[in-house]
């Protein structure tokens, strides 16, 4: 237990007390507070709070400067963290294949969209009733969705809008990250809205 903790509980439960013995038994605490303070001069009360409060100031700068209480170190490395460096997070992997690819990597867009087109055809399949192999048939023909800009993203055969081409163009981070946001959207909705 922290000194400066065991101090100032020390003086509050005293402080309380007295406060305590002075709204139920106003007579006597009375009484006893001017038998024990009652020679005290009133520079000597002075100069005892003066001292309180210094030595207040003096233990919560000493005692607490520079240390941090537990919420500061909870905020500074949360709980989830002591697990999260001993293995890998859930699904890091295709995190960093979507960042790459939004940042324009080829190969990891052919991960994404490979990754996608897995997805999409289960999801397809499981929705619509139909066998493996011909929701994969309707992924790579983009007749999984009637999103045009997921369906064209898993087709191969299928081109994206001439106004998607021109986005792609003017900002190619945002339009790569709309066309698998677009496409993560379709697979919900096709799926029934569970992922």
């Amino acid at each position: 237990m922290r000194l400066r903790t065991v101090v100032f509980g020390t003086v509050g439960l005293l402080a309380t007390a007295v406060a305590a013995s002075l709204v139920f038994a106003p007579t006597a605490a009375g009484e006893s507070l001017v038998a024990v303070f009652g020679n005290v001069a009133p520079t000597t009360a002075l100069l005892a709070g003066s001292l309180t409060v210094g030595l207040y100031a003096v233990l919560a700068g000493w005692l607490g400067g520079g240390s941090s209480t537990a919420f500061d170190v909870a905020v500074d490395s949360p709980p989830e963290d002591v697990t999260a460096t001993e293995r890998r997070i859930f699904a890091a992997d295709i995190d960093t294949a979507i960042d790459d690819a939004v940042a324009g990597d080829d190969a990891a867009m052919d991960t994404v969209t490979e990754r996608l087109t897995a997805a999409a055809t289960t999801a397809y399949a499981i929705g619509a009733g139909v066998s493996q192999a011909s929701a994969h048939q309707a992924v790579r023909a983009g007749t999984w969705t009637d999103d045009a800009v997921a369906a064209a993203l898993l087709a191969p055969d299928e081109p994206q809008s001439l106004l998607a081409r021109l986005r792609l163009w003017l900002d190619p981070e945002s339009e790569r990250r709309r066309r698998i946001r677009r496409t993560v959207d379709a697979i919900e909705q096709v799926s029934g809205g569970e992922r």
